[in-house]
């Protein structure tokens, strides 16, 4: 395969290129024109058409001049997908994340951090299942919010037993 010919125009008096066209070729053109060439072909560009992207021969093998669009795609899309603002919401017992990216989609998640068992009949004996997948620090109180000592029992990471020595009504604050 023959080295294409270079087109250009160029303006003497203002030592300029004005314009210039490198003759694409095809990617299998240019593994070819690779095999031929040597270290005395330092510096030869060529375009090749199939991935839009001009290639400069170091001597020993083409190495690509600036991004493929698939490369450039990939670096607009990280760059329209990093995070722009962290938000979060907070109630008694749950916790809401949100993350907003550039493009402005976002992600959230909502999670459950606490929970208040409300034990409007008297017992002496609670079981409360609170779902938060651990073994949570239990407070109690009782209806006039005094905070009572109890044995607390957990059954699993989502349920407990309080135990007391009377019965009562009141709240069990689990976080």
């Amino acid at each position: 395969m023959a080295v294409q010919k270079i087109y250009v125009d160029y303006d003497f008096n203002k030592n300029q290129i004005l314009n210039a066209k490198l003759h694409p070729v095809s990617t299998t053109e240019r593994t070819t024109l690779a095999s031929t060439l040597n270290s005395n072909d330092q510096g030869l560009i060529v375009y090749d058409k199939d991935v839009t992207i001009f290639y400069v021969w170091d001597g020993n093998s083409f190495k690509p001049i600036g991004l493929t669009d698939a490369q450039y795609a990939s670096i607009a899309e990280s760059y329209n997908r990093s995070v722009m603002s962290i938000g979060i919401t907070n109630t008694t017992t749950n916790r809401t994340v949100k993350l907003t990216y550039r493009d402005n989609t976002f992600i959230s998640d909502n999670f459950n951090y606490a929970y208040i068992h409300d034990q409007s009949t008297p017992a002496s004996s609670w079981t409360i299942t609170h779902n938060l997948n651990k073994y949570p620090s239990v407070t109690i109180v009782d209806t006039a919010s005094s905070e009572i000592i109890g044995e607390v029992v957990y059954n699993n990471t989502n349920t407990l037993t309080l135990n007391f020595s009377a019965s009562f009504s009141g709240k069990a604050f689990l976080n």
